[in-house]
């Protein structure tokens, strides 16, 4: 038999939680509203027997309830393990969880796990759930050192309980609410179903053996789950269909609000209304998604312009002028020498300090050569952990040795220097100024290469092209053509390139010295002002894209991004598209990504509705009695000759799906014959 269970319910403001005041009543509430038949108080850190042995008076006969605490634990950062037993060791379970609540006083804290193991002695009398494919993560170190004992983990969400059940490898995925029961809690339709007569800690335990005896609904296996409280849809691909005003968009708005991280394609919301303010909208934010690509594709050169910005050759050359003058000024007064000017270090030079910034990096990559744990094993197939730890053992000495070297030639030129101004203090002779001149033949060659890498990549070109479907993104640089167009890229209205342009075509260096004295321009975007970056969407024939095309793209630029969020809900594309694009460009993309994730969408059209072939309908019916309206939603699979609704209701399947995406019975037939006439 079928048991709704939720493991993962908060009664105690702890550090760890947000500010909510418990509801007993509550708490009741969903118990009852749901028909749950088990629930765990699981709250962080601590187990208050006198409030559990409350609740389990409050909700008898209502439900089982379960003992439990939702402990930190962690190797480098915090996950939370949930530990739950039987009711009848709930005195023993107090003692042990009094010892984590000592350990733990803030968010951060967290026990090992030698500490759990040396509160818990025997792993084998509880339930173990660690958040697995839900933040914050129980370490995987911990998984594996507990494996024996840990059948089962917490997910976030539906999509991650669809992937998680669906790889044999990975641990039974339950999906529960993590609710804090308040007066004006929402909620939320997160349970798990247990193939289980008895609810408890060993009865479960057995049925995880067999991750199939797991699932979010009572019936069709792990293929359903209950998006409302009194509706189970399709892990897959959903349809809505339902005549005019009959509640489908009502539906979607309830869905959407009931859960997270969702995806909602509205009515309409792509009709371009303005289509020269929509063709601006559409490229800006075309250039909004592709603007981390080009920031990535010239993070070299930005580099180089940050090692270039701070180059002075105007500086180096006064510097080597002055040299030269003091110079010419010693050699005519060398016959004025004294005792100070002829002592050995009056013209001493500096010894040279070499830079650790090499050694540096290589300590680094081996620390985290040692510090991995995805790639170890790869890692380890090739050099051995002794050779790692015996390689940075060896390059923190060698670092140390070169950092001692440097620390003394640093407290020696600090010495000849001081030693330097008291004999020219001295001396009646003039002193030579000093001059690097190594560093001045350098800065020239950075700058003349940054002038020819410059003129490189200002050469006009297509950097990244990508599809989707029969439209192109095309990304390509080209070089500025204007002080205008630099001016309407910096968006700022208070800067003038004019005086710049020349050195921008001729003289990149000098132009990167003009934008350091413009006030407005963040250093960190120099780089940006070289070379300009267009973005264009193409259609099949390569030509840019027209308003309709635009509406055509964003629809499945949206269906795309929805990888990203745990549910797709979208609402009558065909108000917006012909049937020959849904059918031909959208259907296959919602087919493919309903076998990831759920997706609900609402259509009064054959095409979208029927030709789509979904796994799960949902018919919107519409009662008037008297002032009276009322709205039903029935549902069941597209072959079920039957749609039941969650009253008891029933409708015929044919008669809901003629009369919604055919007009009837009787137009279906007389279409059908008329396009019977047309053929040969």
């Amino acid at each position: 038999m079928m048991k709704k269970l939720d493991l993962h319910i908060h009664t105690k403001q702890t550090v760890s939680d947000p500010t909510f005041s418990f509801s007993l009543d509550k708490l009741k509430e969903y118990v009852q509203q749901y028909k749950i038949d088990g629930i765990a108080i699981t709250n962080h850190n601590i187990f208050d027997i006198k409030q559990f042995q409350d609740i389990q008076n409050k909700l008898s006969g209502d439900c089982v309830v379960l003992p439990g605490i939702e402990i930190n634990i962690g190797i480098n950062g915090v996950g939370h393990l949930i530990c739950i037993t039987n009711q009848e060791d709930i005195e023993d379970f107090d003692l042990r969880c009094k010892k984590i609540e000592d350990k733990i006083q803030y968010a951060t804290d967290k026990i090992t796990i030698d500490e759990l193991g040396e509160i818990f002695s025997d792993y084998s009398k509880y339930l173990w759930i660690p958040h697995y494919d839900k933040k914050p993560t129980v370490d995987k170190d911990i998984l594996d050192k507990m494996k024996n004992d840990i059948l089962c983990g917490e997910v976030g969400s539906v999509k991650k309980f669809i992937y998680r059940q669906k790889d044999e490898t990975s641990l039974v995925p339950v999906y529960f609410s993590d609710l804090r029961p308040g007066d004006d809690s929402f909620l939320p339709t997160r349970q798990t179903y247990f193939d289980i007569d008895n609810i408890t800690v060993q009865s479960i335990k057995k049925t995880l053996i067999n991750r199939r005896h797991v699932s979010l609904t009572e019936y069709e296996g792990n293929n359903l789950f209950y998006v409302l409280p009194d509706l189970p849809i399709s892990t897959g691909l959903n349809i809505i269909i339902g005549e005019r005003s009959s509640g489908k968009t009502y539906l979607l708005d309830e869905i959407a609000k009931y859960h997270k991280n969702v995806k909602y394609i509205r009515q309409f919301e792509l009709i371009e209304k303005d289509q020269k303010k929509a063709a601006k909208s559409f490229t800006d934010q075309i250039a909004s998604k592709r603007n981390s690509f080009s920031e990535e594709y010239f993070e070299l050169f930005g580099d180089a312009v940050n090692t270039v910005k701070d180059i002075s050759l105007e500086r180096d050359e006064k510097d080597i002028e002055r040299y030269l003058s003091t110079l010419i000024t010693y050699a005519k007064e060398i016959d004025r020498a004294d005792m100070f000017a002829k002592c050995g270090l009056y013209n001493e030079e500096k010894f040279q300090i070499r830079s650790l910034d090499s050694i540096k990096e290589l300590i680094s990559s081996v620390e985290k050569l040692l510090d991995t744990r995805e790639y170890r094993e790869v890692i380890e197939n090739h050099i051995s952990r002794d050779s790692l730890i015996a390689l940075y053992s060896d390059l923190i000495e060698r670092h140390n040795k070169e950092l001692r070297r440097s620390l003394e030639k640093t407290w020696v030129n600090d010495l000849v220097e001081t030693i330097k101004r008291s004999l020219r203090s001295s001396t009646a002779e003039s002193g030579i100024t000093e001059v690097d001149f190594y560093n001045c033949q350098l800065n020239r060659k950075k700058v003349e290469r940054f002038n020819e890498l410059v003129s490189s990549i200002k050469k006009k070109s297509i950097i990244n092209e990508q599809k989707i479907e029969h439209f192109t993104i095309r990304t390509s640089k080209r070089p500025f053509e204007s002080p205008r167009e630099l001016k309407d890229f910096s968006k700022k209205a208070n800067v003038v390139f004019s005086k710049i342009m020349d050195e921008y075509t001729d003289n990149p260096y000098q132009y990167l010295m003009g934008l350091k004295e413009m006030d407005g321009i963040a250093e960190a975007d120099y780089y940006k002002y070289f070379v300009c970056i267009d973005y264009q969407i193409l259609n099949q024939y390569n030509i840019p894209v027209s308003g309709g095309e635009r509406a055509e793209f964003n629809l499945l630029q949206k269906i795309k991004e929805a990888y990203l969020y745990d549910m797709l809900l979208i609402d009558e594309p065909e108000s917006s598209f012909d049937n020959l694009f849904l059918k031909a460009r959208v259907n296959h993309i919602i087919r493919e990504l309903a076998k990831t994730m759920p997706i609900i969408l609402a259509t009064h059209n054959n095409t979208v509705g029927a030709s789509i072939k979904p796994d799960y309908l949902i018919y919107t019916k519409r009662y008037i009695d008297g002032d009276n309206v009322q709205h039903e939603r029935y549902y069941g699979l597209p072959s079920e000759k039957e749609l039941r609704a969650a009253s008891g209701k029933i409708v015929r399947n044919i008669e809901a799906t003629l009369d919604c995406l055919e007009a009837g019975e009787s137009t279906y037939n007389e279409r059908k014959r008329d396009y019977d006439l047309l053929k040969d």
